[in-house]
């Protein structure tokens, strides 16, 4: 039975750590571990996480650290799970998530998969479903055309990988501020192709004062486009291949139907 690893990062997340804990801990697989990394909170973000200390298979610690990202890896050289993730303090999983990625994961050949990405509102309701499923290409992400000027980004909300992978690339890059996840992306795809679920497994919370809304500073991580890529983008050429090479045959996607139905 594959077990899961989840870590989560935060820091003064009083308004949002409760639902985030929530969303762990009402998962319909019981095969999991989730790890909260407090980078020395001084509001009531510790009261909440005590809370539940001992309510589920959770353990945390707080202690001052660099960033979200060396928090992350932290909490990764704590865990001992086959299949990892991390959710941040203001995110939420669907109850069914761990459930369906180990359904997926039995595929040995699979070493990473994401979900239908979807954000949530302030007060928890989701909206913004795309049309469309995206299915990403390995070259593609390998060059990272996937930063959301050339084509859609990669939810890390909904993006589970094998430990072993996480071991293989080292890592997310420390030195990151807020593009971390990108850069891991483009790590992975050195090696595995990603998987598309076509199911909404977890989203990302969109409000006020949060420190992904800072875009210039994420670009600035991510880099400048060329002329080439700039040209990519007015024209979404790279949407334009993928959704003419990633119809719903192909071996990239994953449906959920035919797993459970068959």
């Amino acid at each position: 039975m594959l077990k899961f690893t989840i870590i989560t990062p935060v820091y003064n997340g009083e308004q949002y750590i409760e639902e985030c804990i929530l969303s762990v801990k009402n998962q319909t697989y019981t095969c999991f571990e989730h790890i909260i990394v407090d980078g020395g909170s001084t509001d009531g973000t510790l009261d909440i996480i005590k809370k539940y200390e001992n309510t589920y298979p959770m353990r945390y610690i707080s202690e001052k650290d660099n960033g979200m990202y060396d928090a992350i890896n932290k909490g990764f050289r704590m865990a001992d799970g086959d299949v990892y993730a991390w959710l941040n303090s203001d995110d939420m999983y669907m109850p069914y998530a761990f459930e369906i990625v180990a359904e997926v994961m039995k595929n040995e050949k699979i070493k990473w998969c994401t979900g239908v990405p979807v954000v949530f509102s302030p007060t928890g309701i989701m909206y913004n479903v795309p049309k469309t499923i995206p299915i990403f290409v390995q070259s593609f992400l390998r060059k990272g055309y996937m930063d959301g000027r050339i084509y859609s980004m990669v939810q890390q909300e909904s993006t589970f990988w094998r430990r072993e992978l996480w071991e293989k690339v080292g890592g997310v890059r420390k030195e990151c501020q807020l593009a971390g996840d990108y850069w891991l992306w483009r790590d992975f795809s050195k090696y595995e192709r990603l998987y598309t679920v076509d199911a909404i497994v977890g989203g990302f919370r969109r409000h006020e004062n949060q420190k992904s809304t800072n875009i210039t500073k994420y670009y600035e991580e991510v880099g400048s486009l060329n002329l080439w890529k700039k040209i990519m983008a007015k024209f979404k050429i790279i949407r334009i291949i993928t959704n003419i090479i990633t119809l719903p045959a192909h071996p990239q996607f994953v449906k959920i139907g035919d797993i459970y139905l068959k």
